[in-house]
């Protein structure tokens, strides 16, 4: 009688496991603790010394303001914060997993939203890749895959990736962010040459 329920029990047990091992790890907050979906966070940069947090600011010339970039501020310079919005809205933010980001408060000046999104087409990569306003929230698909990032853990903190392979059916662009300095603007782009922004997130 018991063997039936001691095989079934194990079969359980090797499911959970199994599941719990596909399952990437959350990514942590400054006090070790779960970042959330939905919640406002400051990107505290593992070397201070090199710039602060971020924002939004135009770098365009001349007359064109919008859409804005998303830069590096000034060191110790706190920047603007940002929420996460994981793939999955139910789910907490995890390692190498999809989500949008998206700064506090509005785009002044400017129409589009504070959703990050790369500049051109996802697949391009004759272009260089800048991180901008303007993103589209939710709703994954080709359509929306500029507005797709990841988080993923280094030896020192978190860096941001962009590579929505799992979101739409195309060949993205997979490399990291990195900061290129640009007529006095720290801009984040998409660039595999670039050494990757190294951060951490702080509850706000």
């Amino acid at each position: 009688m018991g063997t039936p329920y001691l095989i079934i029990s194990l079969f359980l047990f090797s499911a959970l496991l199994s599941n719990a091992a596909q399952t990437p790890p959350a990514v942590l907050d400054t006090d070790g603790n779960t970042v959330q979906g939905g919640v406002k966070y400051v990107i505290v940069p593992v070397q201070p010394s090199q710039g602060g947090g971020l924002d939004l600011a135009s770098t365009a010339t001349g007359n064109q303001t919008c859409p804005k970039s998303v830069v590096q501020v000034a060191p110790k310079a706190a920047g603007n914060s940002v929420t996460f919005f994981p793939v999955n809205p139910k789910d907490a933010v995890r390692n190498g997993t999809d989500l949008n980001v998206q700064f506090s408060g509005s785009n002044a000046g400017c129409p589009e939203s504070t959703l990050w999104q790369i500049a051109h087409d996802p697949e391009n990569t004759d272009v260089t890749q800048y991180v901008l306003s303007g993103g589209d929230k939710g709703n994954p698909s080709f359509s929306t895959a500029r507005s797709w990032f990841m988080i993923l853990k280094t030896k020192n903190g978190y860096k941001f990736k962009f590579c929505p392979v799992s979101l739409c059916d195309c060949n993205p662009v997979c490399q990291d962010i990195g900061i290129k300095v640009e007529n006095g603007h720290r801009r984040l782009v998409v660039d595999l040459r670039l050494t990757p922004l190294e951060v951490n997130f702080k509850k706000a």
